[in-house]
């Protein structure tokens, strides 16, 4: 985002330098003034602005052009005679123009420094005030005995409930600022769900965490990271009932020896006696992203609950943000309308696939379709019912092909698919299949009953293409002979000795 506001920060100054350039022609020529005179007067504000708001190469580059302005209004100039004087006057107006520039290059730099150095001053506080509360003071172990101490302790808890826990707070936010980086640079559930159970574990000092996701069409809660055998927890949030029906009803947290206290949750208690020690909702605005549940924790405080709701707040923003980005790549790889893999998805995939099955020796076969007369479909019924057609292909392709076949749609009616370890004889029997199944398949649309048809073309790997080229390039033209045989069929070469066309 920061390159394309640069880039238009470029853009437009220069093209403000290269409209001011004629204009201090004309001026200059209209009043009569010396060369130089105009283009300093007209340039220096936009070099000036440019300087301050844009990066330094992007400024200078500004200037570049506001100097180079300065001296072409030599050669466009037609009232003035040719001289030294003129010239002079040119590079005065260009040297000032630099001379600007120059003075606030200097003075950026000299901010930044100064910037940089008090940034650096604030963290070395920030980390000296957390030593200093990390070690004991040396005189308070001297002159207070064990027996002090932990009347001086419980003195503190009555008057001060926070006290208990100790609250380290610039190494809370040490730790705050950790986890927030930890979870800016995960984006995907698999690498970050990871990281919010150990965060989560080593901030709250508990012995087990998980993470449930929640289904809102379903209405379903689902372990986002199954725990391994010494990590997992007996209790099974349930949605419908329970504590966890009340914390997604309520998005509230809930502490288990707060709801022992609550007159509503202990009534809510009794039907879910195996309740952990805190269940927390991870929502983001209006919206449940899903449920974090917290049991054996370590020391109990007041100051645990609000640890809980920081921590479960970052989370849901963590995973809420993760799923946007898989969903933007979901859009950006699959094809709008038949959401199948678009073409250039399904290249990058082919690719990968031809290399894995070099390296591994093992078979690999394409698959490749076009539906017979399309256009007809689009000129008698609409455009709509040829949308109609292509979902109801694209539907049909992803029952009868195998669950590890990679499909796309290739162009306009084309579909496509790579069977991984299928032969070049099971390729053809799983096109034949297709051929079938949408021949005698009708498509109704609007009342109107629609006979769809498709053609295909069938090539191994190696057999004759070893390419990814080669491999669409063959597909494609037994496609086209299966087109002109009479459509409605299945064409290939026979990977044998023999080498025959068959349809």
């Amino acid at each position: 985002m920061r390159n394309y506001y640069t880039a238009i920060q470029f853009w437009s100054y220069s093209l403000l330098v290269v409209c001011l350039c004629p204009l201090s022609v004309i001026l200059g020529s209209h009043m009569g003034w010396p060369l130089g005179v105009t283009p300093l007067l007209l340039l220096a504000p936009v070099v000036v602005l440019a300087a301050i708001s844009s990066p330094r190469i992007c400024y200078w580059t500004i200037t570049a052009l506001a100097v180079g302005s300065c001296f072409a209004e030599i050669f466009f100039r037609t009232d003035t005679s040719e001289g030294n004087p003129a010239y002079l006057l040119s590079i005065m107006s260009a040297a000032v123009i630099i001379g600007l520039t120059l003075l606030i290059d200097v003075y950026i730099e000299k901010l930044n420094g100064k910037l940089s150095q008090v940034s650096t001053q604030n963290d070395e506080l920030v980390r000296q005030l957390y030593e200093s509360q990390k070690e004991p003071t040396p005189d308070f172990q001297k002159t207070v005995s064990q027996r002090d101490s932990n009347e001086l302790q419980q003195n503190d808890s009555a008057e001060n409930p926070e006290a208990e826990m100790g609250v380290n707070y610039p190494l809370l936010l040490l730790t705050l600022q950790d986890i927030g980086r930890r979870i800016s640079t995960n984006q995907s559930n698999e690498s970050l769900i990871p990281t919010v159970v150990s965060t989560a574990k080593a901030s709250l000092q508990c012995e087990y965490c998980q993470v449930y996701l929640w289904d809102s069409k379903t209405r379903a809660l689902k372990n986002a990271l199954p725990a391994r055998s010494r990590d997992k927890l007996d209790y099974r949030p349930v949605h419908n009932s329970g504590v966890a029906a009340w914390v997604i009803e309520n998005r509230q947290i809930v502490m288990r020896n707060d709801a022992e206290q609550d007159y509503q949750l202990k009534r809510i208690l009794e039907e879910d006696p195996h309740m952990p020690d805190a269940i927390a909702p991870l929502t983001v605005g209006s919206e449940l992203i899903g449920l974090m549940i917290i049991d054996k924790v370590d020391v109990e405080s007041p100051t645990t609950g609000r640890l809980l709701y920081i921590l479960s707040n970052i989370y849901a923003l963590g995973i809420k943000n993760s799923q946007l980005f898989k969903r933007i790549e979901e859009m950006a790889s699959r094809d709008g309308l038949t959401g199948l893999y678009n073409h250039a998805t399904f290249q990058e995939k082919l690719q990968e696939m031809v290399k894995s099955a070099n390296n591994q020796s093992t078979s690999l076969s394409l698959v490749m379709s076009d539906i017979d007369h399309f256009k007809s479909f689009n000129d008698t019924y609409g455009h709509q019912a040829g949308d109609f057609v292509l979902k109801e292909v694209a539907r049909i392709w992803n029952t009868v092909m195998p669950e590890n076949a990679i499909l796309a749609r290739y162009g306009g009616e084309e579909f496509i698919g790579v069977l991984v370890d299928h032969e070049y004889s099971q390729a053809m029997q799983i096109a034949e299949d297709l051929r079938e199944t949408l021949e005698n398949c009708p498509m109704l649309f609007e009342g109107q009953q629609l006979q769809v048809t498709a053609s295909f073309g069938v090539t191994e790997l190696n057999h004759p293409a070893s390419t990814t080229n080669e491999l669409v390039k063959v597909a494609d033209e037994y496609l086209y002979k299966a087109k002109e045989s009479g459509r409605n069929q299945v064409a290939g070469l026979v990977p044998n000795s023999a080498r025959k066309p068959s349809t």
